[in-house]
């Protein structure tokens, strides 16, 4: 769908219509047609998802009937911001708390690999030592944290954001064992996280992912993608994104006089040892101490105690040997992929939206990117309660 909520988009879509299409539409016409049908998209939508919850548990665990059962079913979660404008017209806050909205984009990925008897890959893999991922992640710590201090904006991640980093040049499919595409499927919204989980639960279901004979749930450290991991994905295995997990230790080594620090405590965490990652931070802490209330992101100690506080906190999805056995996929390359392409929709400097026609959207924008087409099947429902053609009859999975 060509057209936002945004002024910039009428022309662009405006010209698009007429040269793609043949047809003249004011681009008032095309905003009002665009929020009509992502809403009614939205709308049905919310309506699989309340039968989905009114199934019986043992129904929602059971395979979709009407779904192709992937070998290996994945799940990735992460989040993007853009630009509100429904607060125009209110008292300016000092901080301007509340300017960026944040929306969730969700996946669910059919894919197919292979199981090995034991890690194909035990040795760290010399790139990964200088990946310049790494780095990029690690540096957009401080850069949202200044952001946060400047803007009064929190975020919800408690980790470095990687909505504008780029991971999917840099990821596992580098090495040959890493799972293989088959099927991507996305959602995307503003929905708190009560409501976003049943979404991306009824998605998996859906499309078979959450019936597959091996499963993981790969994300970042913020504290939803986890919580969403627990109550809607407790059967999958949890897989903290490796490139996130290498940036809290790049970070923290850069504020030690130890040249070798980071390549050792990387290798650590490619073996499966964050245990020795957490024990010699914890040395350091001693050393530094702990971090004072205003300590900033650069401030050695908080450096340290961040890193020792993540590793803490997702050792028990830190697992790669086990990992690479059982040919789960390391990184969220996909979903940072996804995040991109969503973001090209939606964010720029120029683009500032309500939530209803950034739900419409999003809700269309993430239709369009689902290999299953969603929208195809959509608008012969559509016109037909439009038009009064004949309608079709259609089972809600």
């Amino acid at each position: 769908m060509w057209a936002g909520a945004n002024l910039g988009s009428y022309p662009q879509a405006v010209a698009a219509l007429r040269e793609l299409a043949g047809v003249d539409l004011a681009g008032k016409q095309v905003q009002r047609m665009t929020s009509q049908v992502g809403e009614d998209c939205r709308n049905e939508r919310a309506l699989h998802v309340e039968a989905f919850r009114a199934k019986t548990l043992a129904e929602r665990t059971a395979a979709n009937p009407a779904a192709a059962v992937p070998e290996l079913g994945v799940v990735m979660m992460d989040g993007g911001r853009h630009q509100r404008r429904d607060h125009f017209g209110q008292p300016r806050t000092s901080d301007r708390k509340g300017h960026w909205k944040e929306d969730k984009v969700g996946l669910a990925l059919s894919m197919q690999s292979e199981v090995f008897d034991s890690d194909p890959t035990p040795e760290f893999p010399e790139w990964l030592a200088g990946a310049k991922v790494v780095s990029e992640i690690a540096g957009l710590a401080e850069r949202d944290e200044n952001t946060a201090e400047n803007s009064g904006e929190t975020g919800t991640s408690g980790s470095p954001s990687d909505a504008e980093c780029d991971t999917e040049n840099h990821d596992e499919r580098t090495w040959a064992q890493a799972p293989r595409l088959l099927r991507r499927e996305m959602i995307a919204s503003t929905e708190e996280s009560a409501s976003f989980g049943w979404h991306l639960q009824w998605k998996a279901w859906q499309q078979g992912v959450s019936a597959a004979k091996r499963q993981a749930f790969v994300a970042d450290g913020a504290s939803v993608n986890w919580t969403i991991h627990r109550k809607h994905f407790s059967q999958m295995i949890g897989v903290l994104d490796l490139m996130h997990a290498l940036s809290y230790a790049y970070r923290a080594a850069a504020v030690l006089d130890d040249p070798k620090a980071y390549r050792r405590f990387a290798e650590w965490i490619w073996q499966g040892n964050v245990r020795r990652v957490i024990h010699e931070l914890k040395a350091h802490q001693q050393q530094f101490g702990l971090p004072e209330k205003e300590a900033g992101e650069a401030d050695p100690r908080q450096r340290i105690h961040r890193a020792l506080t993540y590793y803490t906190n997702h050792q028990n999805r830190m697992n790669y040997p086990e990992y690479r056995r059982q040919g789960l996929p390391l990184t969220s390359s996909h979903i940072e992929s996804a995040i991109k392409q969503i973001n090209a929709r939606v964010k720029g400097t120029e683009k500032f939206w309500r939530n209803d026609h950034a739900n419409a959207v999003l809700q269309l924008r993430a239709d369009s990117l689902s290999d299953s087409q969603p929208l195809k099947k959509f608008w012969t429902r559509w016109r037909a309660n439009i038009t009064g053609a004949n309608r079709y009859r259609t089972t809600v999975l």
